[in-house]
Protein backbone atom coordinates (compact mmCIF):
# COMPACT_ATOMS: atom_id res chain seq x y z
CA UNK A 1 0.00 0.00 0.00
CA UNK A 2 1.46 3.31 -0.56
CA UNK A 3 2.35 5.99 1.56
CA UNK A 4 1.25 9.50 2.09
CA UNK A 5 4.14 12.07 2.17
CA UNK A 6 3.32 15.34 3.37
CA UNK A 7 6.05 17.91 1.96
CA UNK A 8 6.17 20.94 4.44
CA UNK A 9 8.36 23.97 3.64
CA UNK A 10 9.58 26.78 5.74
CA UNK A 11 11.55 29.97 4.66
CA UNK A 12 13.96 31.77 6.96
CA UNK A 13 15.90 35.16 6.71
CA UNK A 14 18.94 34.62 7.72
CA UNK A 15 21.11 37.90 8.42
CA UNK A 16 24.88 39.10 7.38
CA UNK A 17 26.09 37.30 10.78
CA UNK A 18 24.31 34.23 9.85
CA UNK A 19 21.22 34.84 12.31
CA UNK A 20 17.34 33.44 11.51
CA UNK A 21 15.95 36.73 11.91
CA UNK A 22 12.26 35.72 10.49
CA UNK A 23 10.94 32.35 9.59
CA UNK A 24 7.26 32.44 6.81
CA UNK A 25 5.72 30.05 4.88
CA UNK A 26 6.41 31.93 1.55
CA UNK A 27 9.10 33.74 0.44
CA UNK A 28 6.75 36.96 -0.16
CA UNK A 29 5.92 37.20 3.73
CA UNK A 30 9.04 36.33 5.12
CA UNK A 31 10.27 39.37 2.49
CA UNK A 32 7.69 41.64 4.31
CA UNK A 33 8.57 40.44 7.66
CA UNK A 34 12.02 41.64 6.38
CA UNK A 35 10.98 45.32 5.48
CA UNK A 36 8.53 46.03 8.47
CA UNK A 37 12.10 45.03 10.47
CA UNK A 38 14.05 47.57 8.35
CA UNK A 39 16.39 45.05 6.34
CA UNK A 40 17.33 45.81 2.90
CA UNK A 41 17.06 42.66 0.41
CA UNK A 42 20.77 42.97 0.12
CA UNK A 43 21.23 42.89 3.71
CA UNK A 44 20.07 39.20 4.50
CA UNK A 45 19.57 35.76 2.31
CA UNK A 46 16.05 33.07 2.15
CA UNK A 47 16.79 29.65 3.06
CA UNK A 48 14.11 27.69 2.23
CA UNK A 49 13.87 24.08 4.26
CA UNK A 50 11.89 20.95 2.62
CA UNK A 51 10.75 18.33 5.02
CA UNK A 52 8.61 15.42 4.07
CA UNK A 53 5.89 14.16 6.82
CA UNK A 54 4.78 10.34 6.75
CA UNK A 55 1.42 10.24 7.56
Amino acid sequence: MPETIRIVRKYYAIDENRNIVAEGNSWEEVEEIMKKKGYKRSQYDILTVVEAEKN
